[in-house]
């Protein structure tokens, strides 16, 4: 496909030793990555039925915070300090996926990392949605899904979605063709992890079983 002010060179004149080369040896280098980083735990029916208890007294006994929540209860950002077993049980499987991914990063080993962690319980039923936003002044942000709901898997709703980091890219870089955004479906047990910086939201739940979540940041001490 030529473009409108492409120079055209006759096809006698082109070389097709420099065009095989060219696809042999031409590179790509990817800058800026964005990482994210995923896990199903194995085995966490017994944690996750004990983490929605809890989660589901304290959602009957503490006012909701209002951040970008639409509707659903949240809890003040102290989850990690709650004083039950399997708070204490969950804080280490994140903080465990925190260091794991930032492992994964290629950090260097002479590099000291340490983080502070902190989260909140989050209980989103029928029409609930989180607008878009990021988490200044932390590293990794991420969630655990304690209880995914019960929408279908063909339902239009209640994902995750990452936008594009690169604002204008959607309106220059193939535009249509290549996408601009990220969109993930939950899974009880599931863990996710993705840089603080990074634009998310979650689109509206239609299921009737209250979707369970622990959402969290950690940042360098």
């Amino acid at each position: 496909m030529r473009l409108p002010d492409e120079p055209h060179i006759p096809m006698a004149q082109q070389d097709p030793d420099i065009v095989a080369d060219m696809a042999r040896h031409g590179q790509i280098e990817y800058i800026f990555p964005t990482p994210i980083f995923s896990y199903v735990l194995k085995n966490a029916d017994a944690l996750n039925a004990q983490l929605r208890d809890v989660i589901l007294e304290h959602e009957r006994t503490t006012p909701s915070v209002a951040k970008s929540n639409q509707g659903g209860w949240q809890s003040p950002p102290d989850f990690f300090q709650w004083d039950e077993p399997p708070v204490t049980a969950l804080a280490r499987v994140v903080m465990d996926a925190v260091n794991i991914a930032t492992a994964r990063i290629s950090v260097p080993a002479t590099f000291k990392i340490e983080f502070q962690l902190y989260g909140w319980a989050a209980v989103n039923r029928k029409g609930h949605y989180n607008t878009t936003h990021v988490h200044p002044r932390s590293t990794w942000s991420g969630t655990y899904y304690v209880d995914a709901g019960d929408e279908t898997s063909d339902a239009p709703g209640a994902v995750l979605e990452f936008s594009h980091p690169i604002t204008a890219s959607p309106m220059n870089f193939f535009p249509g063709i290549l996408p601009s955004a990220r969109l993930v479906r939950p899974e009880t047990g599931m863990i996710i992890l993705f840089p603080s910086y990074l634009q998310h939201s979650v689109r509206m739940y239609g299921g009737e079983r209250p979707r369970i979540c622990v959402p969290f940041n950690a940042h360098l001490r």
